[in-house]
């Protein structure tokens, strides 16, 4: 135990400042841009992964011999379309049945819910389809995945990239609802708010997954690493630390 130990502190974390942009590994390792959603359980408030994910993300990049490069979900690029450039990944890809051949799925980060929000005060009282109904025009998503599923029901929303800032503007009134990931809900920040959950999305898996373009010597060496015994003990402890109540044993 001892020794897994040293291997676990062994990965270096970046030095950033306010604003920079986060990379892990070595300059002359293979380029990889890993896509991020920005919420409580991901980004701090100046773009840096937690600490528990920055121990995980560094390890993958230091023995998967990859220099690292963290973006963050936004609403000017869709998701789809930058999962198809060849070093491309991203972090909590949601599983849908029209991604299914489009990406190598790698790691299953966690399983989650989406969940719509509105204040302690809305009178809303209703099912998941009376709230779609009504949705339209007063509803704000983030990008990626709740892009993809509120513009396949015709769904109109406001792209509110960061989730904290998502829920302190249904928190104020503006925009009536907000949906989110679930495990966010739990998040000192968000948790502080008088929102209230009305309506769900079924649960699914998130992964870690890469381009079908990506050098099969580059994408064999992330999913070895990903699948070692160090790396899941890290993604264990991230999950511990962020996400408590999504937390499972191996």
């Amino acid at each position: 135990m001892a020794l897994l130990a040293g291997v676990l502190l062994a990965a270096p974390l970046p030095v950033v400042r306010a604003g920079e942009m986060v990379i892990y590994g070595v300059e002359e390792a293979s380029p990889v841009t890993l896509m991020i959603s920005t919420s409580p359980t991901t980004l701090d408030t100046h773009g840096i992964p937690q600490p528990a994910l920055g121990r995980w993300l560094a390890h993958i990049a230091d023995k998967a011999q990859v220099r690292l490069t963290i973006r963050p979900f936004t609403g000017t690029v869709r998701l789809e379309d930058r999962m198809r450039e060849p070093d491309t990944c991203a972090l909590g890809y949601a599983r849908l049945p029209s991604r299914e051949d489009t990406v190598h799925w790698l790691y299953e980060v966690k399983r989650d819910r989406m969940v719509f929000v509105t204040r302690q005060a809305d009178n809303f009282s209703g099912t998941l389809a009376d709230l779609l109904k009504l949705a339209g025009g007063k509803l704000a998503a983030p990008s990626g995945v709740y892009r993809t599923i509120l513009e396949n029901r015709g769904i109109r929303h406001t792209v509110i990239d960061d989730q904290r800032q998502l829920a302190r503007m249904v928190d104020a009134g503006d925009p009536r609802f907000g949906l989110l990931i679930g495990g966010s809900l739990a998040s000192p920040e968000i948790k502080a708010l008088n929102l209230r959950v009305v309506a769900e999305l079924p649960e699914q898996g998130f992964w870690l997954a890469c381009s079908r373009d990506m050098p099969d010597a580059v994408l064999e060496r992330i999913g070895t690493t990903l699948h070692s015994p160090a790396s899941e003990q890290l993604h264990r402890e991230t999950m511990t630390t962020l996400l408590p109540a999504l937390a499972t044993d191996p």
